[in-house]
């Protein structure tokens, strides 16, 4: 069933009819970067794919879900990805999708360097070392060390996984996709002491920018859990 109007607790017929526009994952990208990033000022959250819509915020995993859910409607799957950092930096999370069978991804990031990336990929390792250079947090620290296969939300949550209400509606999801086996990007220790960090321009242009700003209600704990996002 679908509802019609603002708000509820489905999607409406007016949503669902946009959704239907956004037929490629480029519209479905253009789309989710439209929605203002989730600052998470009052607490840690992680909304359904729903709830980012009612609320109109989202993080990387609301994002990822929510694209997940309008890229199933056209046949791409729903298909996420968790990238694994270093204990020093925040893992992230993306939608993977084939294109003439080439993987991309759709991705949300307060930061320039973390975003779409063009289904040009071999395999998932080379899309994902594509993030590598770039994956950084605050300190201008390179930290990206794994991925995990690609988690399907029917498959593991069943038809309604988009729907649940309140500020937990993704957690399970965000549980499960931690909890699923990672291939590391390299074996050996040693190549980590030749990772170079940021240079000083980069950290002035791609790790301290950000697309959308602390709101002027943002207390120290929330600019905490935002740093490297």
């Amino acid at each position: 069933p679908v509802g019609t109007g603002v708000g509820g607790d489905t999607w409406t017929v007016e949503e669902l009819a946009f959704f239907r526009t956004l037929d490629t994952p480029m519209k479905v990208q253009d789309y989710i970067d439209s929605i203002p990033m989730n600052q998470e000022v009052a607490d840690d959250v992680s909304l359904s794919a729903l709830e980012c819509v009612r609320q109109n915020h989202g993080h990387c995993l609301e994002g990822a879900i929510l694209g997940a859910y309008i890229l199933g409607m056209h046949g791409y799957g729903t298909l996420l990805m968790d990238l694994r950092s270093s204990p020093h930096d925040d893992d992230h999370v993306v939608t993977p999708f084939q294109w003439q069978g080439r993987w991309g991804c759709l991705s949300v990031s307060n930061h320039s360097s973390l975003r779409y990336r063009n289904p040009v990929y071999v395999s998932l390792r080379e899309m994902v070392m594509s993030f590598f250079d770039d994956y950084m947090n605050g300190k201008g620290e390179r930290t990206l060390r794994a991925y995990s296969q690609p988690m399907d939300l029917v498959d593991s949550f069943g038809a309604d996984w988009w729907k649940e209400r309140g500020h937990e509606g993704s957690r399970q999801i965000a549980y499960k996709l931690d909890a699923l086996p990672h291939n590391r990007l390299f074996r050996n220790s040693d190549l980590k002491k030749g990772l170079r960090g940021a240079d000083v321009f980069m950290l002035r242009t791609t790790v301290d920018q950000r697309e959308w700003f602390y709101p002027k209600n943002a207390d120290d704990e929330a600019k905490v859990r935002n740093c490297n996002r």
